[in-house]
């Protein structure tokens, strides 16, 4: 019973459609004058998941930064001891025994350390730029996408009206017996082709939409969204590479940092120990200076610095494989806002051909001297030469943008 009433409503859909004008679209981005591109920034920065780890940087920066101003170059330690006789022998030894170790730094190694923690305070400021810099570029991919989107959805629902006035002479014509019956299934099932089409423009439009909301949390955009290609940047130094490079300069403090320390320090021990030697003895009271100095602790820290070695080298490896395909990317963006000046010229003549030959086609067809289905094939050339213009329009666009984004300027 199921499976027959979701066929009936499968075979009746079609018909159902043919009733209206257009469908409905569920979900909509509207447009605001007010709303600015950095308002749209910053919703999207409250919501990124990037901020924990920025966060978790910024603690790690001021954590290295109060290690190097530390006076100790560890942990120092107080010790307690005390001993006496009572369960022995029973005279009256007592003994009570404080001491405290402070580890030392080696010669190099607290400046090594300072220099470690200014390092990875720039890589967490470079991050923090790199933060910002992909939320601009999601909000730009989303902007352009929406504005694609949209640009399909308004070309189907043109298309779709240009047929029901076409329709509509139609109709008339039949009326007055200037054309055969048969002409009316043919402007019917064009009428048809252009509902599913603006139905999948409306399926097409809702899924940008849907993700522009999830991730900034709005449901309006900014009416303007244009931008102008920038020249004065060159992308040297965009975020992604001064991450790189800081990354760089913080693994090669570190391994400078490990060339200085020692498996564990050496530690200055101050002490205070008092002693009663028997029931009937004096109390005597001393004070201890002691240096405890680890030995061997070249091969101990041999595995330490070799391991920061090849951290160093594997994040310089990664730096110069970034800097290579930034390169890359940009002569790919680039070359696009070429060849973007070339085709433009070439779409829109192209348009403009398609606009004329459709008005000819409609005059021949008012005069009778061509048929309908001469009109809508001509017809079809001129809706998909309207789509693509206004596509490449967009496409080139967004090109700017994407250029823009790949020298790391943010929006304005």
């Amino acid at each position: 019973m199921f499976l027959r009433v979701l066929l009936s409503m499968l075979l009746l859909w079609p018909f159902a459609a043919a009733s209206q004008d257009g469908g409905t679209l569920e979900f909509k981005i509207g447009l605001s004058d007010n709303l600015t591109l950095q308002d749209v920034v910053k919703a999207t920065l409250l919501r990124s998941p990037n901020n924990v780890v920025a966060r978790a940087k910024e603690n790690k920066a001021d954590a290295l930064s109060g290690r190097a101003s530390s006076l100790f170059s560890d942990t120092p330690e107080i010790s307690f001891n005390h001993q006496n006789d009572s369960i022995m022998s029973n005279q009256g030894l007592r003994e009570w025994e404080s001491s405290l170790d402070m580890p030392l730094w080696m010669p190099g190694q607290k400046a090594a350390s300072r220099q470690k923690a200014r390092m990875y305070t720039l890589e967490a400021d470079a991050y923090q730029k790199l933060v910002i810099l992909e939320a601009t570029g999601q909000v730009r991919e989303m902007f352009w996408e929406i504005k694609l989107a949209d640009a399909g959805l308004q070309q189907s629902r043109n298309n779709l009206k240009m047929a029901l006035a076409l329709d509509r002479d139609i109709t008339d014509k039949i009326a007055a017996g200037n054309l055969p019956k048969r002409d009316a299934l043919l402007s019917q099932k064009e009428i048809m082709t252009r509902r599913m089409e603006l139905i999948t423009a409306e399926a097409d439009y809702i899924h940008p939409a849907r993700e522009y909301e999830a991730v900034t949390g709005l449901t309006v955009m900014p009416a303007h969204i244009d931008e102008v290609v920038n020249l004065e940047v060159d992308g040297e130094n965009a975020p992604e590479i001064e991450l790189a490079q800081a990354k760089v300069a913080f693994m090669e403090a570190e391994y400078k940092e490990s060339k200085s320390s020692w498996s564990n320090p050496p530690k200055l021990s101050v002490g205070f120990k008092r002693e009663t030697g028997s029931f009937l003895g004096r109390n005597i009271n001393s004070l201890g200076v002691g240096l405890s100095i680890p030995l061997g602790a070249g091969v101990h820290m041999t595995s330490k610095r070799t391991a920061a070695a090849l951290e160093l080298a594997e994040a310089d490896r990664a730096n110069q494989i970034l800097k290579r395909e930034h390169r890359l990317h940009l002569h790919e963006a680039e070359h696009e806002l070429e060849v973007c000046a070339i085709q433009l010229p070439f779409s829109k003549a192209h348009f403009d051909m398609a606009t004329e030959n459709l008005r000819l086609s409609q005059r021949a067809f008012d005069l009778g001297e061509s048929d309908l289905l001469d009109l809508l094939k001509i017809q079809e050339q001129y809706f998909l030469s309207a789509g693509d213009n206004i596509t490449k329009i967009i496409e080139c666009k967004r090109a700017i943008a994407r250029h823009n984004q790949i020298k790391g300027v943010l929006l304005p």
